[in-house]
């Protein structure tokens, strides 16, 4: 199952970006480090969605909440 999101479930000092691929990294705006796992959990969260090379232009996968995949077309 996907961990869901919230600015509230991170630490002080912590932040999040998305990679144009979809993935969710996480920023430690004090030292300036960055990590994929989520600062309080320690697992990877993720976005719900991915945009992958592999796939024809316009598609992108997508994940439901149980992680099974699906192709979206835009």
């Amino acid at each position: 199952m996907a961990a869901e999101l919230r600015r509230e479930t991170l630490p002080a000092h912590w932040s999040y970006g998305v990679c144009q691929d979809g993935r969710i990294f996480f920023i430690d705006d004090q030292t300036r480090t960055t990590t994929w796992l989520h600062p309080r959990t320690g697992e990877p969260v993720n976005s719900g969605h991915m945009i992958r090379s592999d796939l024809p232009r316009g598609w992108e996968e997508g994940f439901s909440e149980e992680g099974a995949s699906y192709f979206i077309k835009h």
